[in-house]
């Protein structure tokens, strides 16, 4: 059997709650003092089985306090529970804070804190909390209360909830604890009487995440990607485009040469004979008066046996490699003197 002890001021009410099963389905049985309770005397109202299980008491009165017993039996026994209700009649005076609540907490940096409050008043009760300011920041707060030796701040304050008691209920919802979130808070309720309040403390762990105070320099920001991948394609382009425009004027430079050597006057652009003929003059000139054509091989012969034998004038140079054409025109003159001019026609 167990025995409760509830208490509830004049007009209010009360459930007494009965739950038991068994097989056979047991039948239950509501006593007071010992003695069977009529519906009527309870103030219950309403029949059918689920009545039975929970007794309601309304618009309490002295007369209805006293031991209420719920009896549950069938074939295989039988079990007792006891409810002692003492109505307490009302009487004006200032509102009183029962439980232990709110009592000191400790919560993680960042995480969340909560604090409530439960006040006993004959008539609804002004519910708020305070935060005690510590000596020194008065001035960051447009307006502070004085309670006994301390200036405290109001904080935002939520729904008061009634309770069937006859108590109210507050609490104060403290999200993402900072280190200026720590210190005292009270729970301060009021009514035409007067008023009571009760104190805690909040105390906030230190961040234990490393803080990260390095300053940034010029490489560390991250870039996106767009920019990372358009500046080097940029820079390829540049450098692209600069070997394009390079390798094009070598070009036209060596076009505009090859046209300024196709410029050249009629007589210096002579048509590129056999190379492997020369027709140099021969000293004497045959009978007939024409030049013998000799093969190349042949001058390079005359022209060292010239050296050997210490011949009239130096031995025409020869270019092999980039003559053209290479002709000698002799002139003979009245004193008998013979001059000999060599003629070498060449391209580069």
């Amino acid at each position: 059997m167990r025995k409760r002890v509830i208490a509830r001021p004049v007009g209010s009410s009360v459930r007494l709650k009965c739950a038991a099963s068994g097989n056979p389905r047991p039948d239950i049985v509501w006593l007071k003092d010992s003695q069977p309770l009529v519906d009527e005397d309870a103030g219950a109202g309403g029949e059918g089985k689920k009545k039975k299980w929970t007794l309601s008491l309304k618009n309490l009165m002295p007369k209805h306090s006293g031991k209420y017993t719920c009896h549950v039996s069938n074939k295989a026994g039988e079990i007792n529970a006891t409810y002692k209700v003492e109505v307490i009649q009302r009487t004006n005076s200032k509102p009183i804070l029962t439980g232990t609540h709110p009592v000191n907490t400790t919560v993680d940096y960042g995480g969340t804190a909560s604090f409530q409050c439960k006040v006993r008043s004959d008539v609804k009760p002004v519910i708020q909390w305070l935060k005690r300011v510590e000596p020194g920041d008065e001035n960051k707060f447009n307006s502070t209360i004085e309670v006994g030796d301390h200036r405290f701040v109001v904080l935002p304050t939520g729904e008061v909830w009634s309770r069937p008691d006859g108590s109210y209920l507050n609490k104060l919802l403290i999200a993402r604890a900072k280190e200026e979130d720590a210190g005292m808070y009270i729970c301060l309720g009021a009514n035409t009487m007067g008023y009571s309040f009760r104190s805690a403390y909040l105390t906030v762990l230190p961040d234990l995440k490393p803080q990260n105070n390095v300053v940034p320099t010029a490489s560390s920001p991250s870039l996106p990607w767009p920019v990372i991948i358009g500046i080097p394609a940029g820079v390829a382009f540049i450098l692209g485009t600069a070997l394009l425009w390079f390798c094009q004027s070598k070009r036209t430079c060596s076009s505009s040469s090859s046209s300024s050597s196709s410029a050249l006057p009629t007589a210096q652009r002579l048509p590129a004979p056999n190379r492997d003929r020369a027709c140099p003059a021969v000293t004497p000139q045959p009978a007939n008066g024409d030049k013998d054509c000799l093969s190349y091989e042949d001058y390079i012969a005359h022209q060292q046996l010239l050296l050997a034998q210490g011949g009239a004038g130096l031995a025409p140079k020869v270019y092999p490699k980039i003559y053209t054409d290479i002709h000698t025109h002799t002139h003979s003159h009245v004193d008998g003197k013979v001059h000999q001019h060599q003629h070498i026609h060449y391209q580069c």
